[in-house]
Formats: C-alpha cells, sequence, structure tokens
C-alpha cells in the first residue's frame, strides 16, 4: 500500500448481503393515528389529575362517601383510557381499542345534555379517535410476510 487510499472502503457500511431476505417494515404509523394515540393518553392523564384534584376536597360533590365507587370506577376507567392510548400508538389490539373509545364516546355523549361543555369537548375528541381508528384499521391489521420454506 504505497498510496493514500489503497484498500479504503468508498461505500458506507458492509455490502448488502444477497443472500439474506429483507425484513419487511411496517408502514408508517398514519399522522392520525399519532394524533388520536395523544388525545388518548393526555386525556386519560388530565382526567386522573382533575378526579383526584376533586377527591382531595375542591369538589364538595366529591366527598360524598356514596360517590367513592363511581370516583374510583372513573379513575379506572381514565387508566385504560392511558393504556389504550399506548396500544394505538403500538398499533395492537385494534378491537379492544375502538371497543373502548366507542364506549368512552358514549358515556360522554351522555353527559352533554346536562349542560357539560367539558364532555362535549372530550366526546368530539374520541369522535375523531374513534374514526382514525375505524379508517386505518389496515394499518393495525399488517403483519410482515411469512418466508418461503423453499427459498
Amino acid at each position: 500500500m504505497t498510496r493514500h487510499f489503497d484498500g479504503a472502503i468508498t461505500t458506507p457500511g458492509e455490502p448488502a448481503d444477497s443472500s439474506k431476505v429483507p425484513v419487511a417494515a411496517r408502514p408508517r404509523r398514519p399522522v392520525s393515528i399519532e394524533i388520536a394515540s395523544a388525545i388518548l393518553v393526555v386525556g386519560g392523564f388530565v382526567a386522573i389529575v382533575g378526579t383526584v384534584a376533586a377527591m382531595l376536597g375542591l369538589d364538595p360533590a366529591a366527598a360524598d362517601p356514596g360517590a367513592r365507587p363511581v370516583i374510583y370506577l372513573i379513575l379506572a376507567l381514565n387508566a385504560l383510557t392511558i393504556v389504550i392510548g399506548l396500544l394505538v400508538r403500538r398499533g395492537r389490539a385494534w378491537l379492544l381499542c375502538i371497543n373502548v373509545v366507542a364506549v368512552l364516546l358514549f358515556v360522554e355523549l351522555t353527559a352533554i345534555p346536562g349542560g357539560s361543555a367539558t364532555a362535549a369537548v372530550l366526546a368530539l375528541l374520541d369522535a375523531f379517535v374513534f374514526i382514525a381508528l375505524s379508517r386505518n384499521r389496515d394499518w393495525f391489521d399488517w403483519r410482515p410476510r411469512e418466508r418461503d420454506p423453499a427459498a
């Protein structure tokens, strides 16, 4: 090696091995799924913080001992919302996710006639999540192709 560049590798990385079958990459996550996941995670977290604040005495209706089971149920539903948001982001359990979002949407729609503006906004956001999940089911169903054993 007498010259400066003798034996230098001029291509980045190693040469591709033609005997290996390339692994199929999952399609990019749709933007609507990313937004839906964020809505679920952030909405669940904010709802938990609001419920805990109400339990600590900021809301006199939450101080009633008879309201405790309902409050615990709401906390559990909001924790489930966070888990569902994480599942949506990972592209897992589409059927479970869309059913939980449908239940959340139903609960929030039933709270609207009581004059709750918060319930109306949450219902609108959950409707967006429901539509995003419905329109992107194929992204959830994606699986890499099976390798042909004869190849």
